[in-house]
């Protein structure tokens, strides 16, 4: 005699969901909780932002019977500040809201698990941005690379890969513009993710390293367009965008202002960006006094210190390292130089990470071999309207044209600004795991 088993009326029973979705993704967004959002009121497309970059030198020892020093004043300069616009887009087909009506609640909890979806990737795609936005992905600082006329040059990588093509694919036109002087290095080019972990793959470029380059000087990577062929210039500035270059088409402009050396007048518009080893090579590990050189070095440029640090989760790693143990001279291992609660066996930190009191904070969008240096109140998130769903006519949900469904879209119209980039510093070349 047959059995009778649950599988023969599997067909006929109703799959029960338990609750609502739950969600697996990472939607942390860094650039809500560090920089202030500020509604800004714009003029067509652009706000005018008027900064100050040289003081009044007018002040001098006199004699009694001297006349006054002679009248001087502070310098001024505009950044001219464009809106980008950011979009996010989802759908649902007819059948597929009727059938969702069926059952109650169904339609409202796919609808709005949708729009949920739409907002936070346009969130996710802000949060992205912010490090690589307006094409400078990244840094080098090999200072020994290309020499002689090379035509293909493979060298160490600090920041955000992913932002450029990979090994297989096509190199992407790129520009180099060294951050001791603020100077187009190398003028064209092209560049994509090496075979080598970690590294850049330049092509098409003479002579990377050119005149020789002072010690620990790095060396921004402006690209043209993103792996999928976007152009930058169409998405928001990025922080590598305002402390080392512009866009492609303008790499020493920070928003219309020109900031090189050569100037003479946007030298406070420059940042403190270094490699930590002499030679830029990816060999040395960050230590206390690589980190107090920075914060000392922003200092004397700005008279500020920064209030946050920003690193990869992967540096995170390498920082523990400081705190659990040190090398003397000779290269041995001594105690550690910090325990927490060996007697319960926890040596892990739960409350962050921090140096002189400034807090590390992580973010997978951060570059891998970087650490940043942020003085947060020095920058804005320019907004001519906040993350959210288009709803001018009243009507979140549109019918598209031609087809049996409905769409709603997300537009954020904003760009990322900082007036005081230096109050700020980038340290690159750090050793990270995985090269």
């Amino acid at each position: 005699m047959a059995v009778f088993e649950l599988s023969d009326i599997d067909a006929i029973l109703k799959d029960y969901y338990a609750g609502p979705v739950r969600d697996q993704l990472n939607n942390e967004m860094m650039i809500f909780d560090l920089f202030q959002q500020k509604k800004m009121t714009w003029t067509g497309r652009k706000v005018i932002m008027p900064v100050r970059v040289g003081r009044n030198d007018s002040g001098g020892f006199k004699t009694e019977s001297e006349d006054l020093p002679v009248a001087d004043s502070n310098s001024y300069m505009d950044l001219i500040i464009h809106s980008k616009y950011l979009y996010g887009r989802m759908s649902l087909t007819g059948p597929a809201i009727e059938q969702a009506q069926a059952s109650q609640g169904a339609f409202l909890n796919a609808l709005e698990s949708e729009l949920k979806g739409a907002t936070e990737t346009v969130k996710n795609v802000a949060d992205a941005q912010l490090f690589v936005g307006n094409g400078t992905v990244g840094f080098i600082s090999d200072t020994t690379a290309g020499g002689g006329g090379a035509a293909v040059v493979d060298v160490p990588f600090s920041g955000n890969l992913e932002a450029l093509p990979p090994f297989a694919g096509v190199a992407v036109g790129c520009k180099l513009v060294r951050l001791d002087t603020y100077a187009v290095h190398v003028g064209g080019g092209t560049a994509k993710q090496s075979a080598t972990a970690g590294n850049i793959l330049f092509t098409v470029a003479p002579n990377l390293q050119g005149a020789t380059l002072p010690p620990n000087t790095a060396v921004a990577v402006v690209v043209v367009s993103q792996p999928g062929g976007s152009a930058t210039a169409a998405t928001a500035s990025g922080i590598y965008s305002n402390l080392a270059a512009g866009d492609y088409a303008t790499p020493l402009n920070h928003f219309n202002v020109d900031r090189s050396t050569a100037t003479g007048t946007g030298n406070a518009l420059q940042s403190t960006i270094r490699a930590v080893a002499a030679d830029g090579a990816r060999t040395s590990l960050v230590t206390p006094k690589t980190l107090q050189f920075m914060l000392d070095e922003i200092a004397s440029a700005s008279g500020e210190m920064p209030d946050c640090m920003i690193g990869h989760y992967v540096f995170r790693q390498e920082y523990l390292g400081l705190l659990v143990q040190t090398v003397d001279a000779a290269g041995s291992n001594k105690a550690n130089a910090f325990q927490k609660d060996v007697g319960n066996g926890d040596a892990g930190f739960t409350s962050g990470f921090s140096f002189n009191g400034i807090p590390l904070k992580v973010s997978r969008h951060c570059g891998k071999g970087l650490l940043v240096f942020l003085k947060t109140d020095s920058w804005v998130c320019a907004e001519v309207e906040k993350p959210g769903l288009a709803q001018l006519d009243g009507n979140v949900l549109s019918r598209v044209a031609n087809r049996d469904a409905y769409e709603a879209y997300v537009r954020y119209y904003y760009n990322v600004v900082c007036h005081s980039p230096n109050r700020n510093g980038i340290l690159t070349g750090l050793s990270y795991s995985g090269v």
